[in-house]
């Protein structure tokens, strides 16, 4: 499943597209709706329409909180062998807490991260800012749509997996994209100079084949991203680089707040584990915990 718009939907198979829609049956009985990802068994009619009669079982699924106050999950795509999270050197500037919060949703789904540094040719060294995540055990990419540079290397970890794109608006997704496909074609558009804000150019979640073999999701720019599906205590997992030090924390339920004998506070003190992580952990942790009292 390429995209779905309108109650259309758009379906790969073999180098054709073909649009269907949703069986009738199939859209009453089911509970699972649909996903960008999924693998779907088709029917052809002698109408020549095409409808989807059934779901394959899903290796994977991404979700996030659902936007606004409403508590639940929205599933964003299916079958996702790893997420990218993109960020950008400048324009819009670097948000190291965004980042943080775009890995631990890849985290929460339990699916494998890369993070990209784009637009590396606005700033004179982008290595530091992708340090952090160095630290923690990520693989780190540095890539400019302008110059060039890094796009093979971007390519290269693409190909033979189903990949998930995603990053703050502006970040420059569309642009990465278009480099890594020639010929795609993707709408992009420049920054506000109001804010320095990013526009949305992506509108929907789209997945697109590569050449080589592989595909790639594109998700929408979002201009925030709420913590969801993580309770208190498995904050701290969705940060791998803490692991080293759990167990030599003073207490067994310690926070990594202000509690003395804190292994993962003494570590971040050290240079071992990044300070702007540390932060936004605990950031992402109060949040969970508010969250987690708000629905008691």
């Amino acid at each position: 499943m390429l995209s779905i718009v309108g109650g259309k939907y758009r379906v790969l198979v073999g180098e054709k597209m073909l649009e269907a829609s949703l069986r009738g049956r199939f859209k009453h009985a089911s509970k699972r709706r649909v996903l960008v990802g999924d693998v779907v068994e088709l029917a052809t009619h002698g109408d020549h329409g095409v409808t989807i009669e059934d779901v394959a079982e899903r290796r994977s699924v991404l979700q996030r909180r659902t936007p606004g106050k409403s508590r639940g999950l929205r599933a964003v795509a299916a079958n996702v062998d790893q997420v990218i999270v993109v960020g950008s050197a400048r324009d819009p500037m670097w948000d190291p807490h965004m980042m943080d919060r775009f890995v631990v949703v890849a985290e929460a789904n339990h699916l494998p991260v890369i993070v990209i540094v784009n637009k590396a040719d606005l700033v004179d060294n982008p290595d530091p800012l992708g340090q952090p995540y160095r630290m923690a055990g990520y693989n780190v990419m540095v890539s400019s749509a302008t110059t060039g540079s890094g796009i093979d290397e971007v390519k290269g970890a693409l190909l033979g997996k189903t990949s998930l794109l995603t990053g703050s608006t502006g970040v420059g997704k569309s642009s990465l994209l278009n480099a890594i496909q020639p010929g795609l074609g993707l709408r992009t558009a420049e920054v506000s100079r109001r804010g320095r804000v990013g526009r949305h150019t992506t509108v929907s979640v789209e997945m697109y084949p590569l050449d080589g073999g592989g595909f790639v999701v594109d998700t929408p720019g979002l201009r925030d991203v709420g913590l969801w599906a993580v309770d208190p205590p498995e904050v701290a997992a969705a940060f791998p680089e803490f692991a080293a030090f759990l167990n030599d924390c003073r207490f067994d339920d310690c926070r990594h707040l202000q509690e003395p004998g804190c292994a993962v506070k003494a570590a971040a003190a050290a240079g071992k584990i990044s300070e702007t992580r540390l932060d936004s952990y605990r950031k992402i942790l109060g949040e969970a915990v508010e969250s987690s009292r708000a629905w008691e």
